[in-house]
């Protein structure tokens, strides 16, 4: 029986002092935490057998890669499949601010879909396909993702069977966090989840 670890992680913490949903904008880069957060993940790695280190398009999330990828001696793969999902209100308020303007409001009229972004059934379409490239690709070993919140969430749901969207399902997913899926040949087998951003200051 084969054992393969795939490794979600969303990218550190980003220098966002106005709080702004920035979604697939770029030009966001991380924080001087974030930063801390990076070197926090490449320690906890650099003990790891990884075979390979995939990453998002987006800067924030090369950036954490790229960190992790270098303690092995890898090269981080670009996989567009697992960048962040689409947001029609990114570049706007990240809070309260957003509902100042009336006309946000429609875009919260479903939020099963979402009504404010990409739809789920797409982002789990694109993370399934990920994620069961890389198993395959690298069947027995242990593989890094650099995602996002919402599409490490949507997966790890998606395996789990759980059919809440991911802002009703009460499951963890801080900056720099990490969630393993485990599979065993073809088969998910569970999940673990380590916090490890959290404790950097």
């Amino acid at each position: 029986m084969t054992k393969t670890l795939i490794h979600l992680v969303r990218h550190a913490e980003v220098e966002n002092p106005n709080n702004i949903w920035y979604g697939r904008l770029e030009g966001w880069v991380l924080s001087e935490r974030g930063l801390r957060q990076v070197q926090a993940l490449a320690d906890h790695f650099a003990a790891k057998p990884l075979v390979a280190v995939y990453s998002s398009p987006l800067t924030r999330a090369i950036q954490t890669s790229t960190a992790i990828a270098s303690s092995h001696g890898l090269q981080v793969e670009i996989d567009e499949d697992i960048i962040e999902s689409e947001a029609k209100l990114q570049g706007l308020p990240g809070d309260r601010r957003l509902f100042r303007n009336p006309a946000n409001v429609r875009y919260f009229i479903n939020p099963m879909r979402p009504s404010w972004g990409e739809p789920y059934v797409s982002i789990r379409a694109r993370m399934a396909q990920a994620v069961t490239r890389m198993r395959q690709d690298h069947a027995g070993g242990e593989v890094v993702a650099v995602s996002h919140e919402t599409p490490v969430l949507v997966a790890r749901l998606m395996f789990e069977k759980n059919p809440k969207p991911p802002w009703r399902a009460k499951v963890p997913c801080s900056r720099a966090s990490i969630t393993t899926l485990a599979f065993e040949d073809d088969e998910f087998v569970g999940s673990d989840y380590l916090p490890v951003g959290s404790a950097v200051i």
